[in-house]
């Protein structure tokens, strides 16, 4: 049996969340989103504050898309703690 399914890397939160969607309308299992901090930009850094991951993290889970969470690429201890509070 399948625990979750759902996208991590490649993209920020933003540009995920209609691939997010249309899987949680499907799917009959947890789903799960661990986006990067934004995309990187052209000397290879995530630019997307702790705040504003947390803020698309948040509003995923409060529309009921998401069930696991947490970073990928560019995230850093903060932005962790920023998803966690």
């Amino acid at each position: 049996d399948l625990l979750s399914i759902g996208f991590n890397c490649a993209l920020g939160a933003d540009a995920m969340r209609p691939h997010i969607k249309t899987i949680s309308d499907v799917a009959d299992t947890f789903v799960s989103a661990h986006p990067n901090a934004g995309l990187p930009n052209a000397f290879g850094e995530y630019d997307e504050t702790p705040e504003q991951t947390a803020a698309f993290l948040k509003e995923f889970a409060e529309s009921g898309l998401i069930n696991i969470t947490g970073g990928c690429c560019g995230t850093t201890p903060d932005h962790i703690r920023a998803i966690y509070n």
